[in-house]
């Protein structure tokens, strides 16, 4: 069955959509800044990212918060700046501090606490958060006090930045006051990491780092027993992990959105990511082929090549792996997918 993407409702205008030529150039320096901040610490994965994925992240969220803000009628301009710095301070968070009892310590907000991890080096941002006083606050918090300061160096009005810094704060938890901005960054920002095709790339990172994790503790390389059992891995991860975490997600992450878009556009991931892996579990019957030809050949250099992935730089070697074949047409279709949910295009 084939997926409607077409919009349901009837676009409401910007409030703001377009962009100057002056803030083209302070978002690609600050874009350029947020890249060269995560890259300042060395480990390459913390909780539930890799060294890469915040950056990649960032840029997903800021597509999909466009895309979101020309249906809800959005300020695009508060949000493309709001989005490209929502995560600018996110590397801080370390290990998720847990009590006595076990049990992962709260904040106030009913976050989880964070222990507040060092840089390896610094730069213009780490600076900031020391001079500010920023250790210990969550995330939200501290990006948006970054991203007040840095725009008003760059000559932008207080209330522009206040709108910023608003949305930025309201990108964890979008109350029913929240503003318009700071509910779609919410909701682009927990589209991205839970529903549709880059959150099971995501899914795949996740769950193969936590296998090495449980074979490393044993003194073996996880990568040479699913050399070995890949049939057997994927067999169980297609059939019965997916569809599972496919059903959760869309349980308890879709009813929360804030906004009608951002529904509308989860639940078109969740059909297309249904499709997608009713494909895959097909594709066991023939496995040999598919891992070589066919979208399992995706899902398999995913898996096989997960050293600080970059997903943008794997679609662009698989897209030039398969260029010009007839013998995949299923697999450009993947690709194709994979890439318009990247540019958060829907």
């Amino acid at each position: 069955m084939a997926v409607d993407l077409r919009p349901q409702t009837e676009a409401r205008a910007p409030q703001e959509a377009a962009l100057s030529a002056a803030d083209r150039a302070t978002l690609e320096r600050l874009e350029d800044l947020v890249r060269e901040t995560h890259l300042l610490w060395d480990q390459e994965w913390v909780g539930f990212s890799w060294r890469n994925y915040t950056y990649e992240h960032m840029q997903r969220v800021r597509g999909l918060a466009r895309t979101l803000a020309a249906e809800e009628g959005a300020d695009a301009r508060v949000l493309e700046f709001a989005s490209t710095l929502h995560d600018v301070t996110k590397s801080y968070d370390g290990d998720i501090l847990v009590g006595p009892d076990g049990k992962r310590v709260l904040d106030e907000n009913g976050f989880w606490r964070n222990s507040t991890l060092p840089p390896a080096r610094e730069n213009k941002v780490t600076r900031l958060y020391d001079q500010l006083g920023l250790a210990g606050t969550v995330h939200s918090i501290s990006g948006g006090r970054i991203a007040d300061t840095l725009l008003d160096e760059h000559g932008y009005p207080v209330d522009f930045r206040g709108r910023v810094d608003r949305a930025i704060q309201e990108h964890l938890i979008a109350g029913p006051d929240a503003s318009l901005e700071g509910k779609i960054l919410n909701d682009a920002d927990t589209v991205d990491a839970n529903v549709g095709l880059p959150a099971f790339y995501r899914n795949i990172q996740i769950s193969l780092h936590r296998e090495d994790e449980l074979y490393g503790k044993r003194g073996e390389l996880f990568v040479d027993w699913l050399r070995e059992n890949l049939p057997a891995y994927l067999d169980t991860y297609l059939k019965e992990k997916i569809p599972t975490w496919v059903e959760g997600k869309q349980r308890d992450f879709v009813p929360k959105l804030n906004t009608a878009s951002a529904r509308r556009v989860a639940e078109q991931r969740i059909e297309r990511l249904r499709q997608v892996n009713a494909t895959l579990v097909q594709e066991l019957e023939a496995l040999e082929h598919a891992l070589d030809a066919g979208n399992l050949a995706v899902v398999r250099y995913f898996m096989e090549n997960r050293s600080n992935p970059r997903l943008t730089e794997q679609l662009g070697l698989l897209e030039q792996r398969w260029a010009g074949a007839d013998q995949a047409p299923t697999t450009g279709e993947l690709l194709q997918h994979i890439k318009r949910e990247v540019a958060g295009e829907y």
